[in-house]
């Protein structure tokens, strides 16, 4: 750090420069104010408070005077205490905090003889957390993707019908990790008690997990899932005044799927796939390695590849000839024409029957006459005029003769039709 630096950081007391160095010193009369943009938070990687070694707080002159009394005694020089659970409960979780360097001696911590001059050496990321206010569903990937809890009443994803929804790309499975705020934990009782901060639900994997916090751990592997989604309930109880008390850590772990091309086929098996041509025998193999396909990948219409079936004990399907795949789908094309050609054939039968019995009911009346013509022709005349019943009654007419006329009604008016013509005359 330039002088001009150090003059502008003790003018400020550090405020600004501790976003951009995320690692430094602070003596005891300073005051450590980590500070993190709107939509990341504070999360403390190292703390240790003593007498570390020689730099801005801590001066070779002050060592070398006090080493001829007290000689190389650790507690004099090189002795410190991790307090990163101090800092933890202040800072870690929220965008900005503030602690004075001389509150860590009022919680008696001393590791170091009393009465020398001891400072803080803090170390700190800004991380980047899902907001819940936009939506209650984030994507896994292999960069980490962080949730952080929050108070009850302040809490939108994670309720019961509002789940955090975690989903990695297919293929990949999702990898969850607890970082604990709650600090240390002396009793051994209650090292190996689980305080269930919430629940896992693996819906593919049908298992519904725990998230056990509080036993002094500051970072646990929670659970791997079976496939690529989870949904994360958090408990409605606090177990610490902080309300964000615990963050959550997803990464997408392994190779997501290959979308295989239209002329090949692929069998996987965790972390190695087989890929082979349907129109010959070549194969390939690619394993998985951090996140990626390692391998070479070939063309089914280049037959110059090595045939990998000795090299693995995947099992390879019997490959299929671009030939024997035409027929098969001109076979299928054939007969489910044939089948709808047949439906509309019936159906067009079907529909001419319905119409010419339709019409012969409405247009054609058939009636019972002698052989007379010249009675015919005035029962047509009267059934013009008067109607069927009435023009048999007015001409005598009964239901026993024989059948020798029929009369035709139609748009164009009645006509007789003498179906039996010659019989009648001679008659």
């Amino acid at each position: 750090m330039t002088k001009i630096g150090f003059l502008l950081c003790v003018l400020v007391k550090f405020t600004f420069c501790q976003t951009r160095n995320h690692s430094d010193e602070y003596c005891n009369p300073e005051v450590f104010r980590p500070q993190c943009s709107k939509s990341d938070v504070i999360l403390m990687r190292n703390a240790n408070y003593g007498r570390m070694h020689i730099g801005r707080c801590l001066t070779a002159e002050e060592v070398d005077a006090h080493r001829t009394r007290v000689g190389d005694d650790p507690s004099y020089f090189g002795c410190y205490a991790n307090v990163l659970d101090v800092l933890d409960q202040s800072c870690s979780g929220q965008t900005n905090c503030e602690i004075r360097v001389a509150e860590i001696l009022e919680r008696n911590i001393r590791p170091c003889f009393a009465g020398l001059m001891v400072y803080l050496e803090a170390d700190f990321d800004c991380i980047t957390v899902a907001d819940e206010k936009r939506s209650c569903a984030i994507k896994a990937s292999t960069n980490p993707t962080h949730i952080i809890s929050s108070s009850p009443q302040q809490r939108i994803c994670g309720r019961e019908f509002h789940p955090w929804i975690v989903e990695s790309p297919v293929g990949q499975r999702i990898s969850v990790t607890l970082i604990d705020f709650n600090g240390k934990v002396t009793d051994d009782v209650n090292r190996h008690l689980c305080n269930s901060y919430g629940i896992i639900v693996d819906r593919e994997g049908k298992r519904n997990i725990s998230i056990c916090g509080g036993k002094g751990e500051r970072q646990s592997k929670q659970y791997m899932s079976t496939g690529n989604t989870l949904e994360i309930y958090f408990n409605s109880t606090d177990f610490s005044v902080n309300d964000r008390q615990f963050m959550l850590n997803f990464e997408a772990v392994g190779c997501s799927d290959i979308i295989p091309a239209e002329d090949t086929w692929l069998k996987r098996k965790e972390d190695v796939i087989i890929i082979g041509c349907y129109s010959n025998r070549l194969t390939w193999k690619l394993n998985c390695s951090e996140g990626k396909w390692i391998g070479v990948l070939g063309n089914c219409s280049i037959n110059k590849f090595r045939d990998l079936t000795e090299t693995t004990d995947e099992r390879i399907l019997p490959a299929i000839s671009n030939q024997e795949q035409v027929l098969a789908i001109v076979a299928i094309s054939g007969c489910t024409f044939a089948v709808c050609l047949v439906i509309v054939c019936v159906g067009v039968l079907c529909l001419r029957r319905f119409y010419v019995r339709y019409r012969t009911q409405q247009e054609y009346k058939t009636f019972s006459v002698s052989g007379n013509p010249d009675a015919s022709q005035q029962l047509i005349r009267g059934i013009a005029s008067v109607g069927e019943s009435e023009a048999k009654e007015d001409l005598g007419f009964t239901s026993n003769w024989l059948p020798s006329y029929s009369v035709y009604v139609g748009n164009d008016g009645l006509n007789a039709n003498n179906a039996n013509s010659n019989n009648a005359i001679n008659q």
